[in-house]
């Protein structure tokens, strides 16, 4: 089993955690009593820890999975922290093979995640839950979707104590070729629990498919992830996402032309479906 580039059980992966919480944090700083970020309480839960609590039994540190009472492998894959109206949450985030799939190279996966509330000043486990949904894999291997952590995660306080976060997403594909989206997940804070969806186009880089001495012909763009207004009519209804391009795409001619607000996209969540379309 690989070993996961997105722990947080390691000093260097926690330091870079604690910077993005901070971030995160002093963004909804409003919202919610927020404790300094240098407090080692806040940054320092370590994978273990949350693969412990979501498979019930203690982790394989070297390896970073642990595993599930199925028998399925769970391998440590992100974590984020936020605030919201009704206080301030770490979230870890696992994935394993979906059932059905085989679980040497799986098409799907699945997601568990394990929920902490803020306390005096401690990380209090709030809750453990596989989530309902799959996700694609990242690659051929059958790996999750790489995560980028240095930029971060999108996110949104809602009314009713909710969230809405974007998680930014790279898939390999053919050639080296990469596609980049964002996972949307819906977050409730009473009761916890986490709901995925849908995923949204965010770009692509076709480069490496191309031959140096001839000239490229595939685009290289990135998607940046806007979460509109509540609509204020509706307040237990979620926002409106809208996905925007930089860089440059394939015209209509063939030809490639720089991103445009007309390559921007909006996407609604539709309640049947339980996705943003």
């Amino acid at each position: 089993m690989r070993r996961s580039g997105h722990g947080v059980g390691r000093p260097a992966r926690m330091r870079r955690l604690a910077g993005l919480a901070g971030l995160a944090l002093a963004g909804l700083s409003g919202l919610a009593a927020r404790p300094a970020a240098a407090d080692p309480d806040l940054a320092m839960l370590p994978q273990a820890t949350v693969l412990a609590a979501i498979c019930g039994r203690p982790a394989d540190k070297e390896a970073e999975t642990c595993r599930m009472k199925d028998g399925r492998t769970a391998e440590f894959w992100t974590a984020a922290m936020f605030s919201t109206e009704t206080g301030s949450w770490f979230t870890g985030f696992v994935t394993m093979p979906a059932p059905g799939e085989d679980a040497a190279a799986p098409n799907r996966r699945s997601v568990a995640a394990a929920t902490y509330a803020l306390k005096d000043m401690r990380w209090r486990l709030e809750g453990v839950q596989t989530l309902s949904g799959r996700i694609g894999t990242g690659n051929r291997n059958g790996s999750a979707p790489a995560v980028d952590e240095q930029r971060g995660a999108v996110f949104k306080p809602l009314s009713r104590g909710r969230l809405l976060m974007g998680l930014r997403l790279a898939a390999s594909g053919a050639a080296g070729a990469r596609d980049f989206s964002f996972l949307l997940l819906q977050f409730y804070g009473a009761p916890t629990r986490w709901v995925l969806a849908g995923e949204v186009s965010a770009g692509s880089d076709g480069s490496a498919a191309c031959v140096e001495e001839e000239p490229c012909r595939m685009g290289t763009s990135e998607g940046r992830l806007e979460i509109r207004p509540e609509d204020p009519r509706d307040p237990a209804a979620w926002p409106p996402v809208r996905v925007t391009l930089s860089g440059t795409v394939l015209g209509a001619d063939g030809s490639l032309r720089p991103a445009t607000d007309r390559d921007a996209r909006l996407y609604r969540f539709d309640p049947a479906t339980g996705t943003y379309r």
